[in-house]
């Protein structure tokens, strides 16, 4: 036999070899899932009665009849209904347990625009695991963001990094580059309404430094004076509308031109202004035992008592006709600020863009892939080939009616269904029962051997006054009440003034409070509302607040603490009890407070 006989040999062995390896059509589709006849938005564009295929956390086809392409994939048969890509927030605040409240929701992203830097650096790896169940959001964030100092951002409990001038720009933002913030978000108010901002030179300087560094550049304004020098500086994007009465035509071709985005957060304008926007939300999730929706129902009832309708409806006109203009709009809630929570919110952003004037579909577009294109975000957004297998199933068309975001049949996350159990937590082992916490017959001292003492916004630079003393009842003097004068510094956005508990000495351990149901007193004082505020290590930069009344005459008040998330009254570390908007001046009198 020649050699060129054992070289065609060889050859035809080598050719048998590779067919028999191939994987035929029984073989195919071993591993992977098939979500089958959707109809299905990939982002841009519906695309009827499609299937998609996805492996390993990512999407391997989109088209139709592949079922007969994978035979021995799994199969979800989905004729009926509605699929979208898993929804991204491009504006919130998270820590604790946000992520995986927010993916409940079908929010399987989170872009966060300011977090303690501990649990942003915790947070971040996460996301590039896509191959897990991790049963949360993947998180992106600016992290410390940049502010003068005494600026908004400093007054949330904990010292972070401020800048002073310009000539700090370029080492400010390498730092936050240094510490891991995927973009750069700067707080910029050229009218300086309530606390201390940078100048017009310090934020061209960030911004310019922040592109020089190859990250966005994105601020915080909140009146179109501050909007137009920003985009006129070259940012990337603002993170909030305005409620400015201004002839929108010079901004709108400004920030087309520029290619520069907007994440207007009409949630947290709306609860600004006194709007009750979450109701329906609320009673739409409700309906689903799953969402436990009655659970942020105090929350998301947090708005201002005073009625801005014409401020709110002026900032959804500008949100319209930006959008007319071509204006690149992100969905963003600002979560989890006053009147908005992780998740739910973003159902509730979406009607509120296309209350603006958007379309369902661009309204859809606001959350998916308008936020992949102006982050850059490649892997998300879409639903397409080698994009993340984040997806939310829906029951009814959202093309129709965008609130139909809220009929969500299913969630997947990295291709893994969402599970609605009980968040496992494990609580603290100070486990406090019903006890009087204070009768303030001897001194200031509390049950738990700590001491009640007086509090206000000055730690976060308010100007709020509290004054605490002991008095005697008229009838009998030999009973003390405790007496609280004080004053409300309207000027400051969160003020607050009375008395403060600290659980235990040094203010940080923890208490779990779940086997009680009410924090009650006897009280009356001046007229009006007052809160209770429960410091939850559970959510370190805001308080869970409880709103009540006080008359005249003394009266029995029992505040109920039933509808707070065990989450939260598993890990309290201090209690407060104080006056609240629209308060100014003001007494409140105070005897035998217990949890009980």
């Amino acid at each position: 036999m020649n050699k060129k006989i054992l070289i065609i040999i060889a050859l035809l062995i080598a050719v048998v070899g590779f067919f028999k390896w191939l994987p035929t059509p029984s073989s195919l589709g071993a591993g992977h899932t098939i979500i089958r006849q959707a109809d299905i938005f990939d982002g841009q564009q519906w695309l009827r009665q499609t299937d998609v295929v996805f492996s390993q956390g990512f999407i391997v086809e989109v088209g139709k009849y592949l079922d007969k392409k994978y035979p021995q994939a799994t199969m979800i048969n989905a004729k009926g209904k509605y699929l979208i890509p898993g929804l991204i927030d491009a504006h919130t605040h998270t820590w604790d347990d946000a992520l995986t409240q927010a993916v409940k929701f079908g929010v399987t992203t989170e872009l966060d625009m300011f977090s303690h830097q501990v649990f942003a650096s915790s947070q971040r790896d996460k996301r590039s695991a896509h191959q897990e169940d991790q049963q949360q959001a993947d998180f992106f964030s600016a992290g410390t963001l940049v502010t003068s100092p005494k600026g908004h951002g400093t007054e949330y409990g904990f010292t972070i990094k401020t800048i002073d001038n310009a000539e700090q720009a370029t080492e400010f933002v390498a730092a936050r580059i240094n510490e891991g913030s995927d973009y750069i978000k700067i707080v910029y108010d050229v009218k300086q309404h309530h606390r201390p901002s940078i100048d017009k030179a310090t934020l061209a300087a960030v911004i310019k430094a922040s592109q020089q560094q190859g990250k966005l550049a994105v601020v915080h304004i909140g009146d179109y004076a501050s909007a137009i020098d920003a985009i006129n500086a070259g940012a990337d994007g603002l993170v909030h509308g305005f409620m400015d009465d201004v002839d929108m035509t010079r901004i709108s071709a400004t920030m087309l031109d520029k290619q520069q985005f907007i994440i207007p957060t009409l949630s947290i304008l709306a609860s600004m202004t006194g709007q009750d926007t979450t109701t329906a939300l609320i009673e739409n999730f409700a309906k689903q035992p799953r969402f436990k929706a009655q659970q942020l129902a105090p929350q998301l009832s947090e708005i201002n008592e005073t009625n801005r309708h014409d401020a709110f409806k002026q900032a959804q006109h500008n949100i319209g006709e930006l959008s007319k203009a071509g204006v690149l709009i992100l969905a963003g809630t600002d979560a989890p600020n006053s009147g908005t929570a992780h998740g739910i919110s973003l159902h509730g952003e979406l009607a509120l863009l296309v209350d603006s004037g958007l379309t369902p579909n661009q309204a859809l577009k606001a959350a998916t892939s308008n936020v992949a294109i102006a982050f850059k975000l490649p892997l998300r957004g879409y639903i397409r080939q080698q994009k993340k297998a984040d997806f939310v199933l829906l029951n009814h068309n959202p093309e129709q009616d965008i609130s139909n975001t809220t009929s969500i049949a299913a969630v997947y996350k990295n291709g893994f269904s969402i599970r609605y159990g009980d968040a496992k937590v494990a609580s603290s082992d100070k486990l406090i029962t019903a006890t009087l916490l204070a009768d303030f017959e001897q001194d200031l001292s509390s049950s738990l051997g700590t001491v009640w003492s007086s509090t206000t916004d000055q730690r976060f630079g308010g100007s709020s006054t509290a004054t605490i003393t002991r008095e005697s009842y008229e009838t009998n003097g030999a009973d003390q009440y405790l007496s609280i004068s004080g004053k409300l510094d309207h000027q400051f956005s969160y003020p607050w003034a009375g008395i403060y508990l600290p659980l235990s000495s040094d203010n940080k351990s923890q208490y779990d409070i779940t086997a009680v149901a009410n924090l009650g007193f006897s009280v009356k004082g001046t007229a009006g509302d007052y809160k209770v505020m429960l410091f939850s290590a559970k959510q370190p930069m805001r308080p869970v607040e409880v709103m009540f009344k006080v008359s005249k005459q003394w009266q029995q008040q029992r505040v109920s603490l039933s509808h707070i998330s065990p989450v939260l009254l598993q890990s309290v570390n201090a209690i407060a009890i104080v006056a609240a908007k629209p308060q100014t001046d003001f007494d409140l009198m105070l005897d035998n407070i217990w949890l009980n």
